[in-house]
Order: C-alpha cells, then structure tokens, then sequence
C-alpha cells in the first residue's frame, strides 16, 4: 500500500502530517531545523512548528510525494532530505507517549504502525519497552 501526499507552495507542516497520519495512525511525522545523525535523536527546541509553509523553508518542492508502507523509516528520512531539503523524524506511539523511532530506523513504516498499535492497544502493558528512546510527551 502507497500513499500520495499533494504539495503546493501553500501546503504546510500539518498539511503532510495529516495526511501521512490517515495512512499510519500510530506514528507521527515531525519537521526539524537539523539533521539528526543515524539512529540519534531530534532536540524538542529545533522541532519546527505546524503551521510554517512547505515553501517558507527554501524548499524545491515536487508536486507530490509518494509513501510506500514497504519504506523504511530511514529510507523516508533520507527521502525528504534529500528531495525536499526537509529534517524529519518518526514518533512511533507507545500507549499515551511518542517515541521516536531511533533504534528501530531500519523497520517498514507497516512494522512501525503495527507495533505502535499493539503497544497502544495490548492491556497492561509497560510503557516504555526500551526498544527507543527520546520519548516526547506531546500529543499530534
């Protein structure tokens, strides 16, 4: 499965949030100022704010962007660097708390939904598995 997200110089941070959140609920996209490095985290304070225009960053922006369940998250990042010029990280939900998606940069988008959905949805279960870290408070 595939996704096709429009982009027009009116499109904003929230806009590509929205819709890449339709596709995988239990993850989220945010835009940073700075790269981060391979399997290492964003700062909460270059975290850049949701409604900021796409075409306000400098972007060279394409018309549409294409998301395959079957990327990894790291083939994502380097996606939206690389074609976009764009700093994103991946929050995967883990019950009521997003961590990012560091150490597991290597799985599918479909493997990062699916175990962000049996975190959230499993009764009882721990929090926080260890299995990344960085984790963020905040709600989408």
């Amino acid at each position: 499965m595939y996704m096709i997200i429009p982009i027009n110089s009116r499109s904003q941070v929230i806009d590509v949030q929205r819709e890449f959140n339709l596709l995988f609920p239990f993850l989220r996209l945010e835009l940073f100022k700075h790269k981060h490095s391979y399997q290492g985290g964003s700062p909460k304070q270059e975290k850049l704010p949701p409604f900021l225009y796409l075409d306000d960053l400098g972007s060279n922006l394409p018309e549409q962007i294409i998301i395959s369940e079957n990327m990894t998250v790291q083939e994502l990042e380097k996606f939206f660097e690389d074609r976009l010029g764009l700093h994103l990280q991946v929050f995967r939900k883990s019950g009521t708390l997003w961590l990012e998606t560091t150490i597991t940069d290597g799985w599918t988008l479909k493997q990062q939904n699916e175990h962000g959905m049996e975190i959230s949805l499993a009764p009882g279960v721990r929090i926080n598995q260890g299995d990344d870290q960085n984790e963020d408070r905040t709600r989408p």
